[in-house]
């Protein structure tokens, strides 16, 4: 279950998703949180701006990304869902990213002591299983990370040490996508390690603020191109298979 108490509304692709439509297309779903989504409250992104959007245009007209993402949610959530919102597309990619929230501080109980979103044993867990149900299905999971947090405003924060806590969580999470990523054999867009190289000026002007860790506009053909480079092998495996 979620961390709050909030209803999570159904994200629209899913709601609209018709598969009867698309049997013929190679389905891709992306799975994350707000970083999936591109719509935090902040600076909504319109869709065609989003990684996602541009990702399906990348890889061409046979090609449908479902974009799965709601803000605020973990891999827990992920689970929960599965069933419901990805397992009724028929994916052939799976694509998931949970870094960020898996790892966020959701309460301090007191100056040494806090609470995670989900455990790092949990995440392991979590994506494990995400994998095996995507394989068993004939998908093939794909994980990313976003890039990396430049560093939060302190006002974010009720102490300063709570940020430099933060970004050690960061890497240890970090760590445990990559370790899972290992273990299972599952293809890892990591631009928590990459995007710096990837841009003239880091962070520059690709994120939004106030929080300064949502990528905008500017990074989503970034992350878009990494991600196609690593799906386009199974998309051509796929069109071989289906005359496309």
């Amino acid at each position: 279950m979620p961390a709050s108490s909030q209803t999570y509304p159904i994200p629209q692709d899913v709601a609209v998703f018709d598969l009867d439509a698309c049997r013929d297309r190679f389905r891709i779903v992306a799975l994350g949180d707000s970083t999936t989504e591109c719509n935090n409250e902040t600076a909504p992104m319109a869709t065609q701006q989003r990684w996602t959007s541009i990702l399906e245009s990348l890889i061409g007209p046979w090609c449908k990304v479902v974009n799965a993402g709601i803000g605020h949610t973990t891999s827990g959530y992920a689970v929960y869902r599965w069933h419901r919102q990805v397992s009724p597309t028929q994916p052939h990619c799976v694509v998931i990213s949970f870094l960020l929230n898996d790892s966020h501080i959701r309460d301090y109980e007191c100056p040494s002591s806090y609470v995670v979103a989900c455990t790092p044993d949990r995440m392991y867990s979590n994506l494990q299983t995400m994998v095996q149900w995507s394989r068993a299905m004939g998908a093939s999971p794909v994980f990313w990370t976003p890039p990396p947090v430049p560093r939060w405003p302190e006002a974010f924060f009720k102490n300063p040490d709570h940020l430099d806590i933060q970004l050690e969580i960061l890497d240890l999470y970090l760590l445990t996508v990559e370790r899972v990523a290992r273990d299972l054999d599952v293809p890892l867009v990591d631009f928590w390690r990459t995007f710096p190289d990837l841009v003239e000026e880091y962070p520059g002007p690709y994120f939004n603020p106030p929080d300064n860790y949502h990528s905008n506009a500017r990074s989503q053909a970034i992350l878009a191109e990494g991600i196609e480079q690593v799906i386009r092998p199974v998309f051509n495996s796929w069109s071989r298979r289906s005359g496309r």
